[in-house]
């Protein structure tokens, strides 16, 4: 299983990246909204987690979640910079997340969706951790050559995604994603 390197984290909030990836567009058009508690798994240094801050207000929350001590201690560097007070980082296993049971309105898990050993025991956490009525949006990459990313062969099929998410989720639809990445929302 291919793991994203933390030495590569400038690579997380490049220009390049926001050209092809507008992730406050994104997390909205996938229903974000004010006052929200939104869950964002694989976090990073907060590509997406900053922009859901904004949406969500000062009365939502964001919790930050990434396995990496390195990617948490960015993220907190960050998190004071700008003075935000509502995302939460939080440092996790693969398929343990310690949160509530349905703490979230919404999570989103964007291209890493590749990164877990066993995948239906993370899918099986991210439902754990939603809401009744709550959504999930993954974005991952297109298993496209050509494309940045992580290696071709290691990388989910969109149709693969959707097959593993129809196993655990009652709605499984096209979501919003970059032009470079496919988007996949589920739902209770």
């Amino acid at each position: 299983m291919h793991k994203f390197n933390p030495e590569h984290a400038k690579n997380l909030t490049s220009p390049q990246r926001l050209e092809h990836e507008k992730p406050e567009v994104i997390v909205k058009a996938a229903g974000a909204a004010e006052n929200m508690v939104v869950v964002d798994v694989g976090c990073g240094t907060g590509f997406y987690s900053f922009p859901l801050a904004k949406i969500v207000g000062a009365h939502g929350l964001v919790y930050a979640v990434d396995l990496s001590k390195d990617m948490i201690a960015l993220l907190e560097k960050d998190k004071e910079q700008r003075g935000v007070r509502n995302v939460q980082p939080v440092l996790s296993q693969e398929t343990r997340i310690p949160l509530p049971d349905k703490v979230a309105d919404m999570l989103i898990n964007v291209n890493m969706l590749h990164e877990p050993v066993d995948r239906d025991a993370f899918i099986k956490e991210l439902k754990r951790l939603m809401k009744d009525n709550g959504r999930l949006l993954i974005i991952d990459h297109k298993k496209e050559p050509g494309l940045t990313g992580p290696p071709l062969e290691d990388r989910v099929a969109y149709e693969e995604a959707v097959d593993l998410l129809k196993n655990y989720f009652d709605i499984v639809v096209k979501g919003p994603s970059g032009d470079r990445q496919y988007g996949i929302l589920a739902m209770k």
